[in-house]
């Protein structure tokens, strides 16, 4: 009875299909819902774990990792028309727009650098 209530109450709401560990990317079969609810959490990665049956939020989730700690990932320096690029190893994980620090496997120098894509940073000049 009280379960045909609380399903009544959150009607709308994306809910968990099965256990989402912390860093789950979601995808649709993850969640059921409708889909206002369901389509702007497709992509994103969890923040804490969420047990099946429980309401997946927004504020439970945010932007899936571009980079992921250790991980080998492009440096690209830029100056102009130019572009220089190394390989180097991500020091921490992170989204696009997330500064991390890499270090360049050529020189073992650490450099801060931005999230510009997957597995791709840039430094600049």
């Amino acid at each position: 009875m009280i379960e045909i209530i609380l399903t009544f109450l959150f009607v709308g709401d994306a809910t968990a299909n099965t256990r989402l560990p912390v860093g789950t990317v979601i995808e649709a079969v993850h969640v059921s819902g409708a889909d206002e609810e369901v389509d702007p959490l497709l992509g994103r990665q969890t923040t804490k774990t969420i047990f099946p049956g429980r309401i997946v939020t927004l504020a439970d989730t945010r932007e899936a990792d571009l980079v992921s700690r250790n991980g080998i990932v492009r440096i690209l320096a830029r100056k102009g028309v130019l572009t220089v690029e190394t390989k180097g190893r991500a020091l921490g994980a992170g989204a696009a727009g997330d500064e991390i620090l890499v270090m360049n496997l050529e020189s073992r120098r650490t450099l801060t650098a931005t999230i510009v894509g997957p597995g791709i940073v840039e430094v600049s000049i």
